[in-house]
C-alpha cells in the first residue's frame, strides 16, 4: 500500500516538473557609477537576467563574475540579479568584465564590459640604513599597495652636487607588488637621494606613476685619498737614490691595501697599513708616472706623481758593418757611447764578456755566430746596447739536382725534383729554374735535401731544369742541368676484331688495339680474361694502333679478350672485353650430316630387304602348307599317321602324338584362286615321338610349328573354322 502511494507521488512530482518550462532571454552586466573611473573610487558590477516562464515557480540562479577570462566571484541566489563590489578601484582593476548565469542545466553569458581606471598611486620607498660607507650597498624596498603585478619598478640614485648625476636601475615583479634592490655606494659618494617609480602595462593601456617619497642616505669614507711623495734632490740624475712614499688615512684598520705601480707594473704593496715606501737607484728608464692606489672591497682611490731622471751617459751603441759574414772574413766591432769619461766598455757575446775594450777585431769562423752587444758602466750604473746577431756562413757546396722517383714527368701530375748541397751553413735557400724561368724556392733549416714538387701542366714544360743554392755567404752555387721529359699518358683505348661474327673452328681472327693519344713508345698487350699472361706484346714507337692476328682458333680459345696500353707514365688503360665464340667448321658439319644420311639410308635399305625376304619366305611356306593340307586331310577327320622319308612318324589332321590338337588357322578368301600371303609365326613345341619297335620311352624333341593366318572376306562370319597343320622339321 505504501509503495503504491510512493509511486503515485513520484509520478505526480515528475509530471509537475515536466510542466515547469523556462528560457533565459538575456544576461546584462552594468558598472556603477560608470565604467570609466578614477583611481581609489569604489565601483559596483551588477549582473541581471531576463527570463521567461510558463507559470510562476521558483528557480535558483547561480551568478559568476569574470575579469579578463579569470573567475572573480560566484554566488547562488533566488533573485534575478547579483552584485560584485570593488571598494577601491586601482589601475590593475582595469580590464574586460563579464558575468554568466547558470539555471539547472542552462547557462548564458553577458556581453563583455570594459572598465578603465585612470591614474596610478605613488609607490612607497623605504631604506634599511640611512648611513653607509663607501663600498657598501643600500637595501631599498619599493612597494605599490593595492595594485597587482606585473609591475615595472625604477630606482633612482641622485648625488647632492652641482651636476646632480642620476643613476637608475629597473626591475620587473611578476608575482609581488613590491621589489627589493641593493644599490651599490661608489667611492666619492657623500649625500645621496633615492626615489622609485612604477609603470604598469595592461590590455586597456599603460600608465606610469609619479616618483615616490625621497629618502636621503649619508655616505662616509673608509679611507682618504692617497698621497704620493718622492724624496730626492731637486734634480734627479742617473745613479741617484730616491724613495717614493704612498700614504692614506684609514677609518678602520682592516684589509685595506696600498699598491704602487708604474706603467701597469706593480712595484710594491702592503695591507692594513697607512704608509708604503719604495726606494731604488734610478736610471734613465725609470722616468715615468708613478701611481698609488688604495683599495678596499669595491672602493678604489688613486693618486699619481711624475718622475723625471736626467741621463748620466747615453746608451752605448754597437757598430758593425753588416750582420752576415763569410767564413774567414776579418770583422771590426766597435762600441760607442756619449758621456763623461772614464767609461768602462765591454764587448759581450752570448751573455759572456768577450773583451774589455771598445774595439774588437778578429778573423771569423762559423762558431763565431751569436748575439753581440756593448756594455758601458760608470758608478755602478751600467747600460747595454741593443743586441746584434752576427751570422757567419761557410759556403755551400755544389748542389746536386736529381729525380729520385721517376726520370719523366706525367702530364697533369706532380713529379719531384730533389736539390741538395752536402756542405754549407744553414739555413740554405734552394731555388728551382726551368731554363731561365724561376719556379719556386725552399729554405731548409736542417741538412736535408729540398724536394720540389712540380705539376706538369703542359708538354711544353719539358726541358732542362737546374737549382741554385745559397745562404748568407757571398758565393752561391748552381747545379748541373738535367733534362726532364713531360709525357702524356695513354687515354681512350679502343679494342676491335675482324671478323666481328662468330668464327669457325680452325679459322683465324685479327684483333686491333688503339689509343686516342699518348707519348711514344706505347706498349700494347693482348690478354684473355682470367689469364694473367700476356698473349701478345707490341711496343709501338710511331703508330697509335697495333694488330694481332691469331691464325687458328679452337674451342679451347673461346672466351673474352681485351687489350692494355701503357707508356712511361706507368698509368695503363684497359679496353672493354670482346667475347669470341668458336663454332664448328662447315666441312665437319657436312661430314657429320653425310654420315648420318648414309647410316639412315643403309637402315632403310636393310629394312626393305628384310621385309621382301620375309614376304617371299611366307609365300613358299603357304604353298607347302596348302599341298600338305590336301594330302593329309581326311573326310571323317580321323587321325592319320605316316612315316617320312627317314622312317619317322608324323601325325596329320591337326593332332600331335599325344592326341592334342594343334590349332592352325587357315582362311581362304571365297575359296578363290587368289590367296593372301599369311603372316608366319614360329613356335617351339616339345613333342614325344613313340618308337614302334621299342617300349615307350620319354624323349623330348623340338618341333617347329608354322602357323598361317588368313583373313576371310568382310561378309563371312568372324568365327571361321581354323585349320591346323603341323610339319615336322628334320
Amino acid at each position: 500500500m505504501y509503495c503504491l502511494l510512493l509511486l503515485i507521488l513520484l509520478f505526480c512530482s515528475k509530471a509537475k516538473s515536466q510542466d515547469n518550462v523556462f528560457t533565459i532571454n538575456k544576461v546584462s552586466l552594468q558598472a556603477f557609477p560608470q565604467n570609466e573611473i578614477h583611481n581609489g573610487v569604489p565601483f559596483i558590477l551588477n549582473c541581471s537576467v531576463d527570463i521567461s516562464k510558463n507559470e510562476h515557480f521558483r528557480l535558483n540562479y547561480t551568478f559568476s563574475f569574470f575579469k579578463d577570462g579569470e573567475l572573480l566571484f560566484t554566488n547562488t541566489v533566488e533573485q534575478d540579479s547579483a552584485q560584485y563590489t570593488i571598494s577601491k578601484a586601482r589601475f590593475s582593476s582595469s580590464g574586460q568584465y563579464e558575468c554568466s548565469l547558470s539555471v539547472e542545466e542552462k547557462k548564458k553569458f553577458s556581453d563583455p564590459l570594459t572598465v578603465k581606471v585612470e591614474g596610478i598611486m605613488k609607490p612607497e620607498l623605504s631604506v634599511l640604513k640611512t648611513e653607509v660607507m663607501e663600498g657598501e650597498n643600500v637595501l631599498l624596498r619599493c612597494e605599490m599597495p593595492d595594485e597587482k603585478p606585473p609591475l615595472i619598478f625604477t630606482f633612482y640614485k641622485t648625488k647632492q652636487s652641482a651636476n646632480g648625476v642620476v643613476q637608475e636601475r629597473k626591475r620587473i615583479s611578476k608575482l609581488e607588488n613590491f621589489v627589493e634592490l641593493e644599490f651599490p655606494i661608489d667611492a666619492g659618494d657623500s649625500i645621496l637621494n633615492f626615489e622609485c617609480a612604477v609603470e604598469m602595462n595592461l590590455v586597456t593601456g599603460s600608465q606610469a606613476s609619479g616618483r615616490s617619497n625621497r629618502t636621503i642616505v649619508t655616505v662616509s669614507e673608509p679611507f682618504s685619498v692617497p698621497k704620493i711623495t718622492i724624496d730626492s734632490p731637486q734634480n734627479i740624475t742617473e745613479g741617484d737614490k730616491i724613495c717614493i712614499t704612498c700614504s692614506t688615512v684609514l677609518l678602520r684598520q682592516d684589509q685595506t691595501e696600498i699598491i704602487l705601480q708604474k706603467n701597469k707594473t706593480i712595484l710594491n704593496s702592503t695591507k692594513g697599513r697607512e704608509t708604503l715606501t719604495y726606494c731604488k737607484i734610478v736610471k734613465l728608464e725609470d722616468n715615468g708616472n708613478y701611481i698609488c692606489t688604495v683599495e678596499h672591497g669595491s672602493v678604489s682611490k688613486t693618486s699619481g706623481e711624475e718622475l723625471v731622471v736626467t741621463e748620466l751617459f747615453s746608451k752605448p751603441m754597437l757598430v758593425v758593418n753588416k750582420t752576415k759574414w763569410d767564413e774567414n772574413s776579418i770583422v771590426r766591432i766597435q762600441c760607442q757611447v756619449n758621456g763623461p769619461m772614464p767609461i768602462s766598455l765591454s764587448l759581450i757575446k752570448d751573455n759572456k764578456i768577450l773583451i774589455n775594450s771598445s774595439i774588437y777585431t778578429a778573423q771569423l769562423r762559423v762558431s763565431d755566430s751569436g748575439i753581440y752587444m756593448c756594455r758601458a758602466e760608470i758608478n755602478n750604473i751600467s747600460k747595454e746596447s741593443d743586441p746584434v746577431f752576427l751570422h757567419i756562413y761557410a759556403p755551400v757546396s755544389l748542389p746536386v739536382l736529381s729525380q729520385p722517383f721517376s726520370q719523366v714527368g706525367v702530364l697533369d701530375k706532380f713529379f719531384v725534383l730533389q736539390c741538395y748541397s752536402k756542405f754549407g751553413t744553414l739555413p740554405i735557400t734552394y731555388s728551382l729554374y726551368r731554363g731561365n724561368i724561376y719556379i719556386r724556392k725552399i729554405v731548409t733549416e736542417q741538412n736535408v735535401p729540398a724536394n720540389f714538387t712540380v705539376k706538369a701542366t703542359s708538354i711544353q714544360e719539358s726541358g732542362q731544369y737546374r737549382c741554385h743554392a745559397n745562404n748568407g755567404h757571398s758565393i752561391s752555387q748552381q747545379s748541373k742541368r738535367i733534362n726532364v721529359t713531360i709525357i702524356a699518358p695513354v687515354v681512350n683505348i679502343t679494342f676491335k676484331r675482324e671478323p666481328e661474327e662468330n668464327i669457325e673452328d680452325g679459322n683465324g681472327l685479327v684483333f686491333f688495339c688503339s689509343v686516342a693519344s699518348g707519348s711514344f713508345p706505347i706498349e700494347f698487350h693482348f690478354f684473355k680474361e682470367n689469364d694473367g699472361k700476356s698473349l701478345h706484346q707490341v711496343i709501338e714507337k710511331k703508330k697509335q694502333v697495333v694488330s694481332w692476328a691469331k691464325e687458328s682458333f679452337t674451342s679451347q680459345d673461346e672466351g673474352s679478350y681485351f687489350c692494355r696500353a701503357d707508356n712511361q707514365a706507368k698509368s695503363f688503360v684497359e679496353s672493354q672485353k670482346i667475347l669470341v665464340k668458336v663454332v664448328m667448321a662447315s666441312w665437319k658439319k657436312g661430314l657429320i650430316i653425310t654420315t648420318i644420311l648414309l647410316i639412315f639410308l643403309a637402315a632403310i635399305i636393310t629394312i626393305i630387304w628384310l621385309n621382301c625376304r620375309s614376304k617371299a619366305n611366307a609365300k613358299n611356306i603357304s604353298t607347302e602348307l596348302a599341298v600338305s593340307k590336301r594330302a593329309t586331310n581326311s573326310v571323317d577327320g580321323k587321325r592319320i599317321t605316316g612315316q617320312n622319308n627317314e622312317g619317322e612318324f608324323y601325325y596329320g589332321s591337326g593332332y600331335n602324338e599325344d592326341g592334342e590338337k594343334n590349332h592352325i588357322s587357315a582362311k581362304e578368301d571365297n575359296r578363290g584362286s587368289d590367296l593372301e600371303v599369311p603372316e608366319v609365326e614360329y613356335t617351339e613345341v616339345q613333342v614325344s615321338v613313340p618308337d614302334p619297335y621299342r617300349a615307350p620311352v620319354t624323349n623330348n624333341e623340338t618341333v617347329y610349328t608354322e602357323i598361317r593366318k588368313t583373313i576371310n572376306d568382310a561378309g563371312e562370319n568372324r568365327h571361321s573354322d581354323r585349320e591346323e597343320s603341323t610339319k615336322m622339321w628334320p
